[in-house]
């Protein structure tokens, strides 16, 4: 019996428990010992089933990997945009923001001596899927700035994608002299007060 489709309705698939289960399990065990040192008897150990009932599930460990680290952007994801909704100034809000989504998916990575090889397993239909669900990430947050700073003229639109702009890629350049989990939280502070003084300077 074939196994089910690893991308067919996620949605409904990330609120499986058993699936849940196995995600968290796998993350664990590649994290622990890198995506070629995972073996699908590890997965299946450390999620508490047999390598049989894991088999009704995902196809292979590529399989597994692929819907493990998608699902773990999705929950970033919605961390992140929960953020967005609670209470607080901009500046705040924007921070937790970033610190749900850049910091926390940072700290999980630097905690793994494996993270060159897991972010290399990545197979191009991963990344695709990836890119799905950091869409919706980019979305949530142009939606935000429209609040934070309304305005249907040309100009104004224009400076909410160069803050969108700025929110999505400066992160990516906080990484790359591999920094502390701290001081790149610390760069994404700094990043949301910057972004926030300009909203407050650009409604005066």
């Amino acid at each position: 019996m074939a196994a089910p489709e690893a991308t067919d309705d996620r949605s409904a698939q990330r609120g499986d428990p058993q699936r849940r289960a196995i995600h968290a399990a796998a993350i664990t065990q590649f994290s622990e010992r890198g995506f070629s040192g995972t073996s699908m008897t590890n997965i299946a150990d450390a999620a508490g089933m047999s390598r049989p009932a894991l088999y009704q599930y995902f196809r292979n460990k590529g399989d597994i990997f692929a819907s493990a680290f998608i699902a773990l952007f999705d929950d970033h994801v919605d961390r992140a945009l929960q953020a967005l909704h609670g209470d607080g100034s901009i500046e705040h809000r924007l921070d937790c923001f970033l610190q749900r989504f850049e910091g926390d998916l940072w700290e999980q990575m630097a905690a793994s001596e494996h993270s060159e090889e897991i972010m290399s397993a990545k197979s191009v239909d991963t990344a695709d899927q990836i890119q799905i669900v950091v869409e919706r990430l980019r979305t949530g947050l142009v939606a935000f700035l429209e609040q934070a700073s309304p305005g249907r003229c040309r100009a104004a639109t224009a400076r909410r994608a160069e803050w969108a702009e700025v929110l999505e890629l400066s992160p990516k350049g906080f990484k790359f002299d591999t920094p502390t989990v701290a001081v790149y939280r610390r760069r994404l502070a700094a990043l949301a007060r910057g972004v926030a003084a300009d909203i407050a300077s650009d409604d005066v």
